[in-house]
Order: C-alpha cells, then sequence, then structure tokens
C-alpha cells in the first residue's frame, strides 16, 4: 500500500505549513482518502491525489471534516465522478446546506462504525476515546494492516487490539506531555507505547511544536506534508 500524508497539522495548528488531516492511501486496485481537513483539499490538488473513490471520516469535529464541501465542488466543476462518502452519523446534516446553496452531489453512508471496500483494500472502524463520538480505521490488502487512529485518547482499548497485530500505525500525536482530558494523545505516552519506532508514524502535529516533538521523537517517524511511505 501506498500511503501520502496529504495534512498532518491538528485542530490547534498555526499557519500553512502543516495542513488539517487527511491522508490517502493506495492499494493495486483502487484508492481511498483518510479525513478532509481544512486545507487538504488544496493539496491534493497539488499532488496530483484525486483517483480516489471513497473519503473515510473518522468524526465530525472542523479540522477533519471541512476540506470536504470545498473537494465536491471541486469533482462537480471539473466532472469528476461522485466521492463515497462514509461517516459516523450527523455528517449529512453539515453538509446539505452546503448541496442546497452549491449544488454538490452527496453520495454518503452513515453508520457507527462504518466500514467498506474500495479495490483491493478492506476498512472497517473501531470506537477511539475522543471528546466526541469518534472511529479509528483499520485498512488492509489482505498482506498489510495499517490502523489510523484519528483523534483519541490513549489507553484506549479498542484501538489497543488492533494495534497489535498492525504493520503500521498512524497515530495523533496533539501535545508534548498531557492532553487526554481533550480526547488526545502526547508524544510522550506514544514513545511509552511504541518500543519499535518503525511501526508508528507520528500525525495531527501543531505545527508551533513541531521543532520539539522531532527532537523528543528522533528515532521516530513524525509525518509531515507530502510524505510517502510504502508499506
Amino acid at each position: 500500500m501506498k500511503i501520502v500524508f496529504v495534512g498532518t497539522g491538528a485542530g490547534s495548528t498555526k499557519g500553512s505549513k502543516r495542513v488539517k488531516s487527511s491522508i490517502y492511501v493506495k492499494g493495486s486496485e483502487g484508492s481511498l482518502l483518510l479525513d478532509l481537513g481544512s486545507g487538504a483539499s488544496f493539496k491534493l490538488d497539488d499532488l496530483e491525489l484525486v483517483d480516489f473513490s471513497a473519503i473515510f471520516v473518522t468524526h465530525l469535529h472542523i479540522d477533519h471534516i471541512n476540506g470536504i464541501p470545498d473537494h465536491l465542488i471541486y469533482r462537480r466543476i471539473f466532472g469528476l465522478p461522485d466521492v463515497e462518502i462514509r461517516s459516523p452519523p450527523g455528517l449529512y446534516e453539515i453538509l446539505s446546506s452546503y448541496q442546497k446553496w452549491n449544488g454538490i452531489n452527496i453520495k454518503l453512508i452513515e453508520e457507527s462504525k462504518p466500514k467498506g471496500k474500495v479495490g483491493d483494500l478492506n476498512i472497517y472502524s473501531v470506537e477511539a476515546c475522543h471528546a466526541i463520538y469518534a472511529v479509528s480505521y483499520v485498512i488492509t490488502d489482505n498482506k498489510r494492516k495499517i490502523v489510523y487512529t484519528g483523534d483519541t485518547s490513549q489507553p484506549c482499548e479498542p484501538i489497543m487490539e488492533e494495534i497489535k497485530d498492525a504493520d503500521l500505525v498512524i497515530h495523533e500525536a496533539s501535545c508534548l506531555e498531557e492532553c487526554s482530558k481533550y480526547g488526545h494523545t502526547s508524544v510522550k505516552q506514544l514513545l511509552s507505547m511504541f518500543s519499535s519506532p518503525s511501526k508508528l508514524v507520528m500525525t495531527h502535529i501543531p505545527s508551533q511544536i513541531e521543532d520539539q516533538v522531532k527532537l523528543i521523537a528522533k528515532n521516530y517517524i513524525v509525518a509531515y506534508d507530502g510524505l510517502v511511505l510504502n508499506v
């Protein structure tokens, strides 16, 4: 699987060095997007990554969904096929106002634990431990397994179970030391959880603490916008 980190910033990130959350995953027969936050829709165009057929949303905080309306308008303008969106309940209520005034097509399936199949990629979700209802996604191609946590505090038992046999874990790292009261995980928590640096990729990082994160986690992969990994 090919993974492109389109947006790696947290909700509190400053400036445009790190746009908000979005990850592109490509298998041998199809591709998908995990979340689509503010600014990430522009990065998709810059990186020429518009061939995906589905968007899987972890939760409804604005830094994970705000790029969706803009991208749907982009698809309408340029005559691209409709994209299927899978999300926890509540997204249609948000998108429907954009549909009314901008004429976008919304192909949306809402489930408490979204799941689906895109080409050779199988996707399912488990409940995360965030400030609002959220899910984490598991993506497999029958050879490799990727876990994308989205926003969550740790320890979160459903996620911890999926991590055990994962080949790669893409985990949020929203602060340096302690942010569990906001439903997030710190860099120091992740270092204590993962003894193998090769299994973990940190994302959802405020740009203003990026240098400190890299210093603390110097042997680990700290994602940045445009990072490409092959798993």
